[in-house]
């Protein structure tokens, strides 16, 4: 996902992300949108989140040092079931 799409999906969610790096825009977008913000956080293999609008993203790149603590990676949306 390109920078003008990440921006469009914080605008459509009400979330700011001016001044966010691509990583923290995402998972800014990610808790809006009521998932785990875990983007990069290296959960992909057993990620619960299918309907994650970054999951495609997420699967093709390699682990982000952060310690980002995910906290379960099983969290499905209202309405995304």
């Amino acid at each position: 996902m390109d920078r003008l799409e990440i921006l469009a999906r914080a605008w459509t969610v009400g979330t700011n992300v001016e001044g966010l790096d691509k990583v923290d825009a995402i998972r800014a977008i990610q808790t809006a949108e009521g998932y785990e913000a875990c983007f990069g956080c290296g959960c992909f293999a057993t990620c619960g989140q299918p309907h994650c609008a970054f999951r495609a993203d997420c699967e093709q790149i390699t682990l982000i040092e952060d310690p980002c603590e995910v906290v379960a990676c099983d969290i499905v949306p209202p309405g995304k079931k």
